[in-house]
């Protein structure tokens, strides 16, 4: 399983002349948080941040895929949650170094439940993500069809250079910002009103 994180509205405003086409990185993986256990807020960085995605599963092989047929290729998609080391991430990018440590690391990568909906009925789905903490609660919502770029376009743009197999997924980002994690929170990640995801922060 290969998992592809588009770069644009998830990592960085990634300022370029060509932000319209989906930029991407690969993240291992071993980063994904199994089940519901805790994120344990790692010590390698002062500031984490909760970026909210819609994951694409794809469900058949396939390569050089025309935007049209796209939908063939995605087999589920489900909410998820990539925890971006926000200060790590400026250094090694004014560094021109990778960004992997500051993206791919130990339960970097929360997967919420996969659903099967086809591509066209997942543009109006919304996605949320709230942050318990003592009581207070913060909480965002996005709908997925302001995702840029958009799904078709990214899994074209993928394909044109890279085999996608069955089981790969695709993260694409809803918004470049996200919510502050520390010790003693607790996330609910939900689609379409539903939960999918909750499991504390430690």
């Amino acid at each position: 399983m290969t998992i592809y994180a588009i770069v644009n509205n998830l990592i960085s405003s990634y300022e370029h002349p060509y932000i319209n086409k989906p930029v991407w990185t690969i993240i291992s993986s071993a980063a994904i948080l199994q089940g519901g256990n805790p994120f344990f807020v790692p010590d390698f960085a002062s500031r984490f941040e909760a970026r909210t995605a819609l994951a694409v599963k794809i469900g058949k092989l396939g390569k050089g895929i025309a935007p049209r047929f796209a939908e063939r290729y995605v087999d589920s998609v489900a909410p998820a949650i990539l925890f971006v080391a926000t200060d790590l991430l400026e250094s090694v990018k004014s560094s021109g170094l990778p960004w992997t440590p500051a993206i791919s690391y130990d339960r970097s990568l929360a997967l919420g439940k996969f659903f099967d909906i086809s591509l066209e009925e997942c543009k109006n789905i919304d996605i949320s993500i709230s942050l318990e903490c003592q009581g207070a609660s913060l909480k965002s919502t996005w709908n997925a069809n302001s995702l840029m770029p958009a799904i078709e376009d990214t899994i074209a743009q993928i394909s044109r250079d890279n085999a996608l197999k069955m089981g790969d997924i695709i993260l694409v980002g809803i918004n470049n910002t996200g919510h502050e994690v520390r010790p003693d929170m607790r996330a609910n990640l939900s689609i379409n009103g539903n939960l999918s995801l909750a499991f504390n922060i430690r």
